[in-house]
């Protein structure tokens, strides 16, 4: 098959995703261009697995258990919006399962899996590189315009800050396994890089995106953590705690916006375990108002995409009330078994699926949008294939082993 049949129908897609082509379509040529162009990209996508059929290769036993939990998610959720009369989109509703379907095929080509990788890693760096471009400009795609006044978050292509903090934190972690440094220029040139895709997640000001960040930080350097280490960790974490502290004693001195300062003392309270002084930003009472649904129908559910229409901004919440108990807790199940699976990969690919997955993890606590997002469930088809891959032992991984 062709590589520009590839990049076309499957890769450009994806990164169209990525970086949200369809918003800036919208505010440039209006909202039925912008839907064209978005079944367009599944049009390509349907069109590439036809004529990629016959490179199919070893598909993953591990990401099949996404199918089961699509399957029941749409007999309940369609049972239910039959029964509470919600009228959804079923339609656009397929968007994330039709990326998934599609790169859950290609993904089984040996070629096509390392090439997965750069490409996801160049469409998330990108994507962060412009969150601190259009926050520089004093750009907000949500309003479309350039803004008299300093923005107080950056929210890149995206429209929102949580959305571009995961994307920056994604971005951070892809970057930090792909490129690996072979010399002292390549070392500081690395470190400069993540710096500046650190500094995109810190200009959205998102609480979960800078506590989810430090996360990420310690799992990725695992590596730094042994023997004597371990004593300069310790002075690290002290030395940190007291940075904290004086940062929130001179939060009003500093030259940030009302908005900025909420956030940091969110941070703050968030990193000192000071939780009940969190502010979450109305999230709890969006999430209270979904919850009385689960009341009402805890079995069945209310529909497909009922809790995206509610703004619920909680994907584990949102899959019991679109489509029930038994949905919800495959779903538990589903991330569980990722999680415990790649414990039996080797310890450089182990860490770097164990961070994507934290990220995604804590995210769908704040985030409606962690599944029905392709260029986020795409991740999942990625890591369960490196599951599968690695009890293979056929040389799939070899690129990564090369890197490490």
């Amino acid at each position: 098959m062709s590589k520009f049949i590839v990049y076309i129908c499957f890769y450009w897609p994806l990164f169209s995703s990525c970086l949200q082509l369809q918003g800036v379509v919208y505010k440039v040529a209006g909202e039925t261009i912008s839907q064209i162009y978005a079944y367009a990209n599944l049009a390509l996508i349907l069109v590439g697995l036809f004529l990629f059929r016959k490179n199919i290769e070893t598909i993953s036993a591990t990401n099949k258990w996404w199918f089961v939990f699509y399957t029941m998610y749409y007999c309940f959720g369609i049972l239910a919006t039959g029964i509470s009369g919600f009228k959804p989109s079923i339609t656009a509703s397929l968007i994330p399962l039709i990326y998934f379907i599609g790169f859950y095929f290609l993904l089984s080509n040996k070629k096509q899996f390392e090439l997965f990788f750069k490409v996801i890693t160049f469409s998330f760096v990108i994507s962060a590189i412009i969150t601190l471009i259009l926050i520089k400009l004093n750009f907000n795609l949500g309003s479309g315009g350039v803004y008299t006044r300093e923005l107080d978050r950056a929210e890149g292509l995206y429209g929102d800050a949580n959305n571009a903090a995961l994307a920056g934190i994604i971005a951070f972690i892809l970057f930090d396994r792909f490129f690996i440094p072979r010399n002292f220029i390549s070392k500081v040139f690395k470190a400069l890089f993540l710096l500046l895709l650190f500094y995109s997640v810190f200009l959205t000001f998102s609480t979960t995106g800078l506590f989810v960040f430090t996360i990420v930080l310690f799992i990725t350097n695992y590596k730094f953590f042994t023997g004597i280490r371990l004593i300069f960790f310790a002075v690290l974490i002290a030395l940190f705690y007291v940075g904290i502290f004086a940062l929130k004693s001179e939060t009003k001195n500093l030259d940030l916006s009302e908005a900025q300062i909420v956030k940091i003392d969110n941070i703050i309270n968030v990193l000192t375990l000071n939780l009940d002084k969190v502010d979450n930003s109305g999230r709890g009472d969006l999430v209270q108002n979904v919850i009385q649904y689960i009341y009402e129908n805890p079995f069945l559910g209310n529909g497909v995409d009922f809790s995206s229409y509610m703004r619920g901004h909680n994907t584990y919440v949102g899959i019991w009330v679109d489509a029930g108990i038994f949905s919800f807790l495959l779903f538990l199940f589903i991330l569980c078994y990722y999680f415990f699976k790649i414990f039996s990969l080797e310890k450089h690919i182990r860490f770097f699926s164990m961070a994507i997955l934290i990220v995604l993890y804590i995210f769908m606590v704040s985030l409606q949008s962690v599944i029905n997002q392709p260029y986020l469930i795409v991740l999942f088809v990625f890591i369960g294939y490196m599951i599968d891959y690695n009890k293979m032992n056929e040389g799939h991984l070899d690129f990564f082993k090369k890197n490490k």
